[in-house]
């Protein structure tokens, strides 16, 4: 019955009008589904509280009536019923305190199952899915989302059953004095709630699809420009993440502004019209109309005095609380989408490739992402042999990556397709796929761990020397003996900062670890420094050896030795040869190599 004034924002108000979609109710039921005798118990202990939570008012109401009609009780008369709303207001709140408790319980729980849901669904979608969403989107599922879904089992359960009773319990009671009386005061409650609340509904639908978009967006600028800080250091507001995160906060702003303006009128609305003092107003203005008229004595009506007032308290609680629901719904929504990733199929009984070195083919492959895109690679043939170096060139957006990406399964093939060692992609697990390709990044990825850790993320059973051994071959040990704690160096770490270059060499000691047969190298030097770059080449031809490499090249100078180079343009492979060959062919090749060289004179020069 307490008189709680509603307050609103963006995902967390009353939710007239927003339906949630089939396909949220879904995927929060079937997480709640384990979970949901836990919550039932709890729902039960505070439905309990709030039948105790009545009893102090109605020992009020009756003192009070017994006193109007002139019959005093004594103090001896008084102690047993105010002893008894005592221990009954203290055993309502004791097992209302329970009922929430066990609904958090359960709530562990239910985090627990969504995470872990989560990170087995995202372990079989296909690598590529991570390139074309951002990071912010994942955070969004595994952190917000979860998060606001917490409402729903945490908190909304009790809530809500506190909410609908508070004021059910009482409005049961009165009508059985007056039904008159109880239905007029029902009327002005319903009335005065749509009244304030309907006219929000308008844009509601709208302004909530825009503040979850903009949150999505926020949260994805975040990401980019805590992972891009030193550009944004460098270049300050001019950054392009930095302006993409500015502009992500305005929007977010702007939206929570219109907000305010949308429900500011209404609430206040519902603040006046269901305040305490307008209430008793009333209460006391339709006690006067029922005596006069003689359709209630004085007596009577305090039941409407005493409960009345904190009846539209409670519904309005219960209004919030639907809001906290509703705002789960959304979020499982949003969840709901990235569980639709559709995951890489895995054979029931999956095949095994051949051992020692492996062979790779695609046959008419070609590749487009999603159904209602144009294809990035069209009817690829190539054949990379054991041993040797297969270089792709040709200009950004050619498709030379994602023709790379096809041999670890980043994705499967729209048509066509990918065999390692004569053996279909689709016939044997990522697992597999993954542990027989190793691949360099131009941009690589360490844990925040030690260097040792780093290193040996491949094999975690590889011993010390092992560990030294490959880092000595990636042309790094030297650099790692440098720092204060050696290899138990963390990276990120005060003492840990690593140049780029050498954050490369490190992932190619991971990659000298793994001993996979197939490697591919995705323009592994691009952003080396000379120093680096000669350091990198060294270790990269050490790993290379024996392997079939497939060598992503932005240098031409760089692959001149390859046993074939393959030039990609519009997702089709338009040469193919030796760097000699096609340089005597004087076609697209010759045309890019003339061009760089160009470049590299004019460099010279200045």
């Amino acid at each position: 019955m307490a008189d709680n004034e509603p307050t609103g924002q963006p995902g967390q108000e009353t939710r007239n009008g927003s339906a949630p979609s089939p396909g949220a109710i879904a995927v929060l039921t079937r997480f709640m589904r384990p979970v949901r005798r836990t919550i039932a118990l709890g729902v039960l202990l505070t439905a309990l509280s709030s039948a105790c939570t009545f009893v102090p008012y109605l020992v009020i109401t009756r003192i009070a009536q017994q006193a109007l009609s002139g019959r005093i009780p004594s103090p001896g008369a008084l102690a047993g019923p105010l002893a008894a709303a005592a221990v009954a207001a203290f055993l309502g709140r004791a097992l209302f305190g329970m009922g929430t408790g066990i609904c958090h319980y359960a709530d562990a729980d239910f985090r627990v199952g969504v995470r872990e849901e989560l990170i087995r669904h995202l372990s079989r979608v296909p690598l590529g899915w991570f390139l074309d969403n951002p990071s912010g989107q994942v955070k969004q599922a595994a952190s917000d989302d979860v998060l606001s879904m917490h409402q729903a089992v945490g908190h909304a359960p009790a809530d809500i059953t506190a909410a609908l009773l508070s004021p059910l319990i009482p409005l049961v009671y009165l009508f059985t004095v007056d039904w008159r009386f109880a239905l007029i005061l029902l009327l002005y409650v319903l009335v005065g709630l749509g009244v304030s609340l309907i006219p929000m509904s308008k844009d509601h639908d709208r302004l909530n699809r825009e503040y979850n978009n903009a949150i999505v967006e926020l949260s994805a600028a975040s990401v980019e420009m805590i992972d891009g800080v030193e550009v944004v250091k460098t270049y300050g507001t001019s950054a392009r993440a930095n302006r993409r995160f500015t502009q992500a906060v305005d929007r977010l702003a702007d939206i929570a502004y219109r907000w305010g303006i949308s429900t500011a009128g209404p609430f206040s609305t519902v603040a006046a019209l269901f305040s305490p003092a307008v209430m008793l107003i009333l209460l006391c203005a339709l006690t006067i109309l029922f005596v006069t008229r003689g359709w209630l004595g004085l007596v009577d009506c305090v039941p409407f005095l005493i409960l009345g007032v904190g009846i539209p308290s409670a519904l309005l609680n219960m209004a919030t609380s639907l809001g906290f629901l509703r705002l789960a719904l959304q979020s499982s929504g949003h969840l709901g989408t990235v569980l639709a990733a559709e995951p890489l199929t895995e054979p029931d009984e999956p095949g095994e490739f051949p051992d020692g070195e492996l062979s790779v083919q695609m046959e008419g492959v070609s590749f487009a992402y999603g159904t209602q895109s144009a294809p990035v690679l069209t009817d690829v043939d190539i054949t990379l042999r054991p041993g040797t170096v297969t270089a792709l060139v040709g200009d950004s957006g050619s498709g030379k990556t994602t023709l790379a990406r096809l041999i670890p399964r980043f994705w499967d093939p729209t048509s066509g397709v990918v065999r390692i060692g004569g053996v279909d992609l689709r016939d044997v697990t990522t697992t597999q796929v993954l542990s027989r390709t190793a691949v360099v990044l131009q941009d690589s990825m360490l844990l925040r761990q030690s260097i040792r850790d780093n290193i040996r993320l491949a094999r975690p059973d590889a011993d010390d020397d092992e560990v030294v051994a490959a880092a000595q071959n990636a042309q790094i040990h030297d650099r790692i003996m440098e720092l204060p704690h050696g290899y138990d160096t963390i990276i990120g770490s005060d003492d840990g900062e690593l140049s780029g270059g050498e954050a490369q060499r490190v992932a190619i000691a991971r990659a000298i670890m793994q001993d996979a047969p197939i490697l591919i190298l995705d323009e592994a030097t691009a952003h080396a420094d000379p120093e680096n770059e000669v350091a990198i080449q060294d270790a990269l031809a050490h790993l290379a050896r024996g392997r079939t490499t497939v060598v992503i090249a932005h240098r031409l100078n760089t692959i001149t030795h390859a046993d074939q180079i393959l030039v990609v343009e519009r997702g089709r492979i338009v040469e193919r040869g030796t760097h000699d060959e096609l340089l005597a062919g004087g076609g697209r090749y010759a045309a890019l190599w003339d061009k760089q060289q160009v470049k590299d004179e004019e460099g010279l020069a200045r």
